[in-house]
């Protein structure tokens, strides 16, 4: 009996080893430079499918808000504003209701929206909500160049950015606008100045000016890329769908490229200054830390991922499962792994700024109808694919 468990445990040894030996090949990146990693698999419970995942204590589902969104609307939802409400952008399809167009407000309990008057026939086509859900950045793109606009939703401002802040003789080449955790800077990406060359425009809200520094050592790809700068502006995160790379800037201004992964379409966010999450290619969520060269594994078979405004929480979903799920970060670790909603497929979810609730945006499960962990208002059921799940 005891050579059966020296044998086990040898064998366990030797395919953990391999895991880490495989992990490291994946992780050299495109970019050719050596640089040393270390891999950390935390040892945690076992995950449970949707089907047999129980409730824990942190995340007690209280009420399901579905929103009106009617099926000849487009609703873009931008995130998050104080008192729990929500804004969106919504695209009506309908000649006879277009003047409805424009920057929507959600408040609970999300029965009607209120259009923000001051938004009213801006024309701005990439949009983004700060973090702490005060302003909106719209970027423009034209034959022209770019141009940014910034927009308080108290209405108290709309702010143009000077065409000579950015130069417009760029192309642009990001089809997201991002903002830092922190909300002071906005960044996206135009072409540089030589063949295959980007460069990093970033306005700073608290200077009120736009910059452009050069990217080096990332290729300029077909794909649009999306690039998002720390809280204290000294590194950014480039994504472009295929792989991810973070960037530190130097002495001179341009950004040079330190690490790379390839990396799915899930996404990546910065943690602090000095680490950050992304979804690797085959699912794998991880967590690396750029001052010691740590990449950790949190999660295996995630589909898609969003983490709360303070770090604190996480919502995902699981590969080949119509589930929401979420759980609490905690080191290297994610507690209390709850489903929290099944029965629909997302591709948008946002928490809340007091991480009380959790936005969903999603199409409904073609196998079954949905099933609510929490009961859901008595309405139209097919509502629900556009829905805040509140936590008690």
């Amino acid at each position: 009996m005891r050579n059966k468990i020296k044998k086990w445990k040898r064998l366990r040894a030797i395919a953990v080893s391999l895991m880490a030996v495989l992990l490291l090949l994946m992780t050299t990146g495109c970019m050719g430079n050596p640089r040393s990693e270390t891999i950390v698999i935390p040892e945690t419970e076992s995950e449970k499918p949707a089907n047999e995942a129980s409730l824990g204590k942190e995340f007690q589902v209280n009420t399901i808000y579905p929103l009106p969104v009617s099926s000849a609307s487009e609703l873009q939802l931008l995130g998050w504003t104080s008192g729990e409400a929500v804004i969106g952008y919504l695209a009506d399809n309908v000649p006879s209701v277009a003047a409805s167009n424009g920057l929507q407000l959600f408040v609970p309990p999300y029965e009607q929206s209120k259009q923000l008057a001051s938004t009213t026939n801006n024309d701005m086509k990439i949009l983004g909500l700060s973090p702490d859900g005060k302003m909106i950045a719209g970027l423009s793109d034209s034959g022209k160049g770019t141009s940014l606009t910034l927009v308080n939703l108290d209405g108290s401002q709309i702010k143009p950015i000077p065409d000579s802040s950015i130069d417009k003789q760029r192309s642009l080449h990001s089809r997201i606008l991002h903002w830092s955790n922190n909300s002071r800077f906005i960044s996206y990406l135009v072409t540089g100045n030589s063949r295959g060359q980007l460069n990093v425009v970033v306005y700073d809200v608290v200077e009120g000016a736009a910059k452009q520094y050069p990217l080096l050592g990332f290729s300029l790809a077909d794909r649009s890329t999306s690039v998002m700068l720390s809280n204290d502006g000294s590194s950014v995160l480039i994504e472009d769908g295929n792989l991810v790379a973070m960037a530190k800037r130097n002495g001179d201004g341009s950004f040079v490229v330190h690490y790379d992964h390839p990396s799915g379409n899930g996404g990546s966010t910065w943690i602090d200054d000095d680490r950050f999450m992304f979804l690797g290619a085959d699912g794998t969520l991880f967590q690396y830390d750029h001052r010691n060269g740590e990449l950790s594994v949190l999660l295996e078979k995630v589909g898609s991922f969003s983490v709360s405004p303070d770090r604190k929480l996480i919502a995902y979903t699981r590969n080949n499962e119509e589930a929401v799920y979420a759980g609490k970060l905690q080191g290297n670790n994610v507690l209390y792994q709850t489903a929290v909603y099944q029965g629909i497929v997302p591709y948008q979810m946002m928490w809340s700024l007091s991480d009380g609730a959790l936005l969903v945006d999603g199409s409904k499960s073609q196998a079954a109808t949905a099933q609510e962990i929490a009961p859901a208002p008595a309405a139209d059921q097919e509502r629900l694919r556009t829905f805040v799940i509140q936590f008690q």
